[in-house]
């Protein structure tokens, strides 16, 4: 079977202060919120960092000193606060390509811990925990932004606006043979409740570039899909305040080869963000 979890609270991208990337490369979300929406702190996960375009450029090249830090959405502008640390200076990087290098030099991910916000709440522009470039090593650089590419997951209640209620996803293929398995499909609903009234990008991520493996010897994959678009494109939906919205989440199994028979599972992340 193939099981796809929602991380508790909102582990999935709800609301950037940027419009999500067509092709976003950096996944991030925060599986836990706890204190105020002003004074808040987050447990968080940057999933991983796929392979950049070769000539995709540095957004920072050239200047006088960039420091790539694990960070916090901290003003309304998208600038971040106090850094959780500084990873690697890249000003001499020309392109994303070669900032990723440093950053994989230097970390392995996926990379957890925890982050705090304090300062004004954010609304319409809400949390989230990402890798940011910016000119100081600490943090607080106003010119500081996320990474193009970054797909960063907001916080869950009670410090952020909205949730999806099921606890898991569970796509349960039970007994089926090999020549069953191409294209086989299972489907289920979640329900994005918010308290505010905002318009939500929902994503669906496996660890594979966006697909879930579920045999080691990569015999056996699924692409996700949210309302029959791909999972990493996601589909926008319109939440009331205080509103639920439906969305359908499906698996569709694809084989590499032969596939031994046997047991199979894997985990994707369901991502809330703002368009």
């Amino acid at each position: 079977m193939s099981i796809l979890k929602r991380f508790p609270a909102l582990c999935i991208a709800i609301g950037l202060l940027f419009s999500a990337p067509a092709m976003a490369s950096i996944f991030s979300y925060i599986t836990e919120s706890t204190g105020t929406p002003a004074n808040a702190t987050y447990t968080y996960v940057i999933q991983r960092w796929d392979p950049e375009d070769p000539y995709t450029p540095n957004p920072c090249y050239g200047w006088s000193k960039c420091w790539i830090t694990i960070n916090h959405k901290h003003d309304a502008n998208g600038s971040p606060g106090s850094a959780v640390r500084s990873i690697v200076r890249v000003e001499k990087e020309r392109y994303l390509a070669g900032v990723r290098d440093a950053v994989m030099r230097m970390e392995s991910f996926p990379i957890q811990g925890t982050a705090r916000h304090v300062g004004d709440p954010l609304t319409s522009n809400q949390e989230c925990v990402g890798l940011f470039y910016e000119s100081k090593e600490g943090g607080w650089s106003p010119n500081g932004r996320l990474l193009p590419g970054s797909l960063c997951g907001i916080a869950p209640p009670p410090v952020g606006a909205c949730k999806i209620t099921e606890g898991a996803v569970n796509l349960n293929y039970g007994d089926i043979d090999e020549v069953s398995l191409e294209n086989a499909t299972r489907a289920q609903n979640i329900n994005v409740t918010c308290n505010l009234a905002m318009k939500v990008l929902v994503i669906a991520s496996g660890s594979d570039s966006g697909r879930v493996p579920l045999r080691p010897d990569n015999s056996l994959y699924a692409d996700l899909f949210l309302d029959n678009y791909p999972g990493e494109k996601g589909t926008v939906i319109d939440v009331p305040a205080n509103g639920t919205i439906p969305v359908e989440v499906k698996s569709v199994l694809h084989t590499n080869g032969r596939v031994a028979p046997g047991y199979f599972s894997g985990s994707g992340s369901i991502i809330l963000t703002m368009p």
